[in-house]
């Protein structure tokens, strides 16, 4: 009898539970669609960075030597829009546009007899696309990939006039690893970090007081906080 009970109980148990799972698991794909379906629009707060290694002057003349600027971080704001669409019950994909401001670089020169070249990343786009992956209903990872452009505009100090002045545009490509926090109401927190590999050189022309060189720029790196919006 006590036998019969104890197996009675083992299989309600295992009801009782696979009942329960069933129900979080239907339960998990709602909610996940729900906050991880549709159209997006957020605002963005960037944190630019550029290494040292990642910038470097080239002089065109062999004998005089090149050399690494030194980095620089600045603050610049964006925006993002996107689309997201449920392929599983928590696996997201879909097209993303984002866009930020100007940034600028003052890359230090001084052991060129004290000339600062002054770069200003300007109108940065980037499009590609964002897929992500719901571990819950509240949290999801994303991974971003894509084309990039960017606006450079160079310039260097004489004195206390800043001039030759030179717009570049530059292409290359950004992908970025992130967190989704679902915060409830269709709105979204995101953190990511990005890589914009852009790889190009500018050619600056002899001027007073300025030999010819190249600017090479490898890639930089920023870090952003995201607030975005689900229609």
């Amino acid at each position: 009898m006590t036998s019969r009970l104890v197996n009675q109980l083992k299989f309600t148990t295992i009801i009782l539970l696979s009942v329960i799972g069933l129900n979080t698991q239907i339960s998990f794909a709602q909610d996940s669609k729900k906050w991880s379906e549709g159209p997006y629009v957020g605002v963005s707060l960037i944190f630019n960075n550029i290494e040292p290694v990642d910038s470097s002057y080239v002089n065109t003349n062999p004998e005089v030597p090149g050399q690494f600027y030194d980095g620089d971080r600045e603050k610049s704001k964006g925006i993002k829009i996107g689309y997201n669409k449920m392929l599983t019950d928590n696996i997201f994909a879909g097209p993303e546009f984002s866009f930020s401001k100007e940034k600028s670089l003052d890359y230090n020169d001084s052991s060129k007899g004290g000339v600062t070249d002054t770069v200003r990343f300007k109108d940065n786009y980037n499009i590609g696309l964002r897929a992500g992956y719901a571990v819950s209903k509240d949290i999801a990872y994303v991974l971003g990939y894509g084309r990039s452009h960017q606006t450079v505009e160079t310039s260097f100090v004489s004195g206390d006039i800043d001039v030759d002045r030179k717009n570049t545009g530059l292409y290359g490509f950004y992908r970025y690893i992130g967190m989704l926090f679902n915060l409830g109401s269709g709105y979204n927190l995101e953190l990511s970090y990005q890589i914009n590999s852009i790889n190009s050189s500018i050619n600056k022309p002899a001027t007073t007081g300025r030999i010819a060189h190249d600017i090479t720029i490898d890639q930089t790196t920023s870090k952003s906080i995201t607030i975005s919006k689900l229609f």
